[in-house]
């Protein structure tokens, strides 16, 4: 993996005549925020370590098995909604994370997701075990967002190669289908953690990942030093995006979770595009964010 990106950047640092390279990020720097308003008094005190210990436990982890040096910087946003039992809790997560973008004091977000059904057990004082053989509520799903995070992070420096970090997130989601706790179940319907991550190891969705590298890596990455060649690798990348979502089926999360960390980050991009009619492809490609997109045609943002 560090030789892939090694040479990854060395390519950049060749067509661009860049004269330094970013690090690769390997493991997570994880921000983790708990609101615990809905719950009732009495059980508040039983949350008072909880988020301290998700943080640690996340941070504790060489998930990507790489350089721990390099943090990937993450979001973990848990609202807890209800108490369902003694020490259970329901709750609903937003999960973000980011990377630098090279010759910039910018980040780019590359993922956001809202998972709405989270039910876990937590017992304050006792500590989170990481165990990959066995499904636990509360283990197994950080496990598998870590995962998912590092993957998605590793794709925007090297094409698909998230895989294995996908693949082991995989392994989580047939634990949890196993055991019909919410969330694991596939569905078109609604969030699923299964259908997410069987989406993103489908080689129907193949491009989209590929995409993400060449829009990240040979686009964002490039702006600053070659804007014409960026942007052409830019339009590229949501082109490839744009056939493949025209033969899938609309309710599809990886499509939406791109554009969903993706459409201001867009809109912005595109503001120094000299053809301003790109605004109106955009609307196009990702029509869910069509208002964004015209606010930013017409100049109102």
């Amino acid at each position: 993996m560090n030789n892939a990106r090694f040479l990854s950047f060395l390519l950049l640092f060749t067509v661009s005549v860049i004269l330094a390279q970013p690090a690769a990020a390997q493991e997570v720097d994880c921000t983790v925020q708990l609101n615990i308003d809905a719950v009732p008094t009495t059980n508040k005190d039983l949350l008072n370590n909880f988020a301290a210990d998700i943080k640690n436990y996340v941070s504790g982890y060489n998930w990507g098995g790489g350089d721990a040096s390099e943090k990937v910087k993450c979001t973990l946003n848990i609202f807890v909604q209800n108490v369902i039992g003694e020490n259970r809790y329901a709750a609903q997560v937003f999960i973000g994370s980011q990377r630098p973008r090279f010759n910039s004091d910018q980040s780019t977000a590359v993922m956001r997701l809202f998972d709405e059904q989270w039910e876990f057990t937590y017992i304050k004082d006792r500590p989170i075990n990481h165990n990959p053989y066995s499904y636990n509520e509360l283990g197994s799903f950080l496990d598998f967002y870590m995962y998912v995070v590092m993957g998605y992070d590793y794709d925007t420096y090297d094409r698909l190669s998230g895989t294995p970090l996908f693949q082991k997130a995989a392994d989580i989601a047939r634990m949890g289908q196993s055991s019909s706790a919410k969330g694991w179940q596939p569905s078109t319907t609604a969030f699923s953690r299964t259908q997410l991550i069987f989406e993103i190891l489908n080689a129907k969705f193949e491009p989209v990942r590929s995409a993400s590298w060449r829009y990240h890596f040979t686009g964002l990455d490039s702006l600053s030093t070659t804007p014409a060649r960026a942007y052409q690798n830019i339009i590229g990348a949501l082109e490839a995006i744009d056939k493949v979502r025209k033969g899938s089926d609309p309710r599809n999360l990886i499509i939406k979770t791109f554009f969903e960390a993706k459409s201001l980050e867009l809109a912005d991009v595109f503001k120094q595009y000299p053809d301003r009619s790109i605004y109106i492809r955009l609307s196009q490609i990702d029509p869910t964010h069509q208002q964004t997109y015209e606010e930013y045609r017409t100049g109102k943002k």
